[in-house]
C-alpha cells in the first residue's frame, strides 16, 4: 500500500513555516500566496484524514486476524472431535 510519508509531510510543514516567516519581507505576490496557504491548509486536512483512515485500517486488521485465530481454532477443535468419533466406529 502507498502511504505518505510522515517525515516528508513534517519537513514540508517546517518549511512552510519558515515561509510565513519569511514572507513579511517579501515581494511575492498576494495571489501566490494565498495559494501556498490554502494548499498547505488542503495538505494538512488531507494528512489527517490518511491517518485517521491509517489507524481505522490497523484496527480492522487486528481485529481480523483476532477473528482468524479465534475461528481457525475452533474449526481445529471441532474437526479432532469429528476424526476422533469416525475412528471410534
Amino acid at each position: 500500500m502507498q502511504g505518505i510519508d510522515k517525515r516528508e509531510h513534517r519537513n514540508l510543514e517546517d518549511v512552510f513555516k519558515k515561509y510565513k516567516n519569511s514572507y513579511h519581507n517579501s515581494k511575492i505576490d498576494l495571489e501566490d500566496n494565498r495559494k501556498i496557504c490554502q494548499n498547505m491548509e488542503e495538505l494538512d486536512v488531507l494528512y489527517n484524514s490518511f491517518m485517521i483512515l491509517l489507524s481505522e485500517l490497523q484496527r480492522c486488521t487486528r481485529n481480523y486476524e483476532h477473528k482468524k485465530t479465534v475461528t481457525r481454532s475452533i474449526i481445529h477443535k471441532n474437526l479432532r472431535i469429528l476424526h476422533a468419533k469416525s475412528t471410534l466406529k
